[in-house]
């Protein structure tokens, strides 16, 4: 609910308007404040969001690089055992 929307809802008399008003001012100008930080807050979110999903992709891209490097270290390792170290029947 809205500051604007609270006062709707009361009936404030012209004492109590006098009485109150800076802090109802006050009040407006906080609600304004917190409304603004909240679109930042939100354009930031979308910001890190996005970013952490590029990350998710370079680490998935990065993990098929290593199994590839991993499968040919393998291969030359294989290929680089003398002949008489491999079992044969």
């Amino acid at each position: 609910m809205t500051v604007d929307e609270l006062l709707a809802s009361r009936e404030l008399t012209e004492e109590e308007w006098e009485l109150h008003g800076d802090l109802i001012e006050d009040c407006r100008k906080n609600e304004a404040m917190i409304v603004q930080h909240q679109a930042v807050t939100k354009e930031n979110i979308d910001k890190m969001t996005a970013v952490l999903d590029m990350i998710s992709v370079k680490m998935v891209e990065l993990s098929v690089a290593l199994e590839k490097i991993i499968g040919d270290a393998e291969d030359i390792s294989l290929r680089m055992l003398p002949e008489n170290k491999f079992y044969r029947e």
